[in-house]
C-alpha cells in the first residue's frame, strides 16, 4: 500500500499546517493579525466583556439543553453522559461569566 498524502486526510491536514507554519511569506500577516483591534484598551476589554457575556449564555443554554434532551437521541453524547455534558457546560459558563464580570 503506497502513503499518499490527499488519501489520508489526516495527513492532508498535517502538511497543509506544516507549509502554513513554514511559509516565510505569512510572517507579515500574522504580525498584523497580531495588531488586534485598533483602538484604546477600554475598547478592547469591552470587547472582551461582550465576548464572554455572549459565550457565557451559549455554554448556559447548552447546560440546560443536555439536561432537558438527555434520553431523547440515543445518537448524542447526552445519552449516555448527560451528567458529565451538563457539569463540563455548566463549568465553562461560570468561568464565561466570572471573565465578563472580572475583566
Amino acid at each position: 500500500m503506497t502513503w499518499i498524502p490527499s488519501r489520508n486526510p489526516v495527513a492532508a491536514l498535517f502538511f497543509a499546517l506544516l507549509w502554513l507554519v513554514s511559509e516565510s511569506a505569512l510572517a507579515n500577516k500574522f504580525q498584523t493579525i497580531s495588531g488586534g483591534v485598533v483602538g484604546s484598551n477600554r475598547i478592547k476589554i469591552e470587547y472582551i466583556r461582550d465576548i464572554a457575556w455572549v459565550a457565557g449564555g451559549i455554554l448556559l443554554v447548552a447546560a440546560i439543553l443536555s439536561i432537558l434532551t438527555h434520553n431523547r437521541n440515543a445518537h448524542s453524547v447526552n445519552y449516555t453522559m448527560w451528567r458529565a455534558s451538563t457539569l463540563v457546560f455548566s463549568l465553562l459558563s461560570l468561568l464565561a461569566f466570572a471573565t465578563a464580570l472580572f475583566v
